[in-house]
């Protein structure tokens, strides 16, 4: 059986990525970011994609097609432990609050058979959290939470998460799941000569001397290398956005497309062409974990065997 997807908040494609070539039809890519729409269609191109704001979106709009199944990322910057976590009083919240309304009154038949979502784990405990999980089980959905990082799954990157998945049917059993050791960082690195990658990756001298142990800095070959967390900020904020690589007597920051090969998007992704440094690192930090969305997706019973 085909489940066909609605994937709202889409950014550049890592719901899509995670269901590539599994029974899941995207009938739909909602996004309002125009830059993480041309990702989008750059690379899942047979998509039907929108720009549309998520907060202004009619229940008709979401209803009208056939959907089994929504994906939601909304943002994440009212719930995260450095912002100020004004949840829903946060601005950025009201798209998620809308579709929350909207799940509300709906009447039964329109509502979708299964919805997932993800966010940054402060999340959990929130007032978007409470409501959420509230109004999904008044209206007769079977929920499953979970805190997930792509460590757990063997990818040499640190980015945990808060995964909730909901059926109108019953779940798939669940099954523990077994840590899997490290894979090494080298092979997900472009080490071309330090002369031909862009002067911008470079943090100067006096930058290092001054900021060096607030920052992470990896050696390629470390085989316990481990990346921390990358944000939507890297490339703006030097400690706590994500990690840098040691080149030699040189530091510099990781290519979007390094961290876009740690998120597991398929070898071929790429983004525009002209796309500045800093906007591509912008929407790789928003990303998804492809690997981690796959495991999580194995909630549901149809996709039970997509794991990796």
């Amino acid at each position: 059986m085909i489940l066909r997807a609605v994937e709202l908040f889409s950014g550049i494609g890592g719901f899509a990525a995670a269901v590539a070539e599994r029974a899941v039809r995207v009938t739909a890519a909602l996004e309002q970011d125009p830059a993480a729409l041309a990702s989008y269609r750059l690379n899942f191109p047979e998509h039907p994609t929108r720009q549309v704001d998520l907060a202004r979106i009619s229940a008709w709009e979401l209803t009208a097609p056939a959907v089994d199944l929504w994906w939601l990322s909304p943002p994440c910057q009212p719930y995260c432990e450095r912002g100020a976590r004004r949840d829903l009083d946060d601005g950025r919240a009201g798209s998620l609050g809308h579709l929350m309304a909207i799940l509300g009154r709906i009447s039964g038949e329109h509502l979708p058979r299964c919805l997932a979502l993800e966010n940054v784990a402060g999340f959990v405990g929130s007032q978007a959290h409470g409501r959420l999980v509230d109004l999904l089980a008044g209206r007769g959905y079977a929920l499953r939470e979970r805190l997930l990082c792509p460590t757990e799954l063997g990818i040499p990157s640190r980015r945990p998460r808060y995964y909730l998945t909901a059926s109108l049917l019953p779940l798939a059993v669940e099954k523990p799941l077994s840590p899997l050791p490290l894979r090494p960082l080298a092979p997900y690195l472009d080490l071309a000569p330090v002369e031909t990658l862009p002067h911008e990756l470079f943090l100067s001298p006096e930058i290092v001397t001054r900021y060096g142990g607030a920052l992470r800095i990896l050696e390629p070959t470390d085989l316990h290398a481990c990346t921390t967390c990358f944000t939507s900020g890297y490339g703006r904020s030097l400690v706590n956005a994500g990690s840098y690589l040691s080149c030699g007597s040189r530091v510099r920051r990781f290519m979007p497309e390094e961290i876009v090969r740690l998120l597991h998007f398929p070898a071929t992704f790429t983004f525009p062409q002209g796309m500045t440094l800093r906007r591509r690192w912008g929407l790789a930090g928003n990303s998804l974990s492809v690997v981690a969305v796959r495991e999580v997706l194995t909630a549901f019973p149809e996709l039970a065997g997509i794991h990796g």
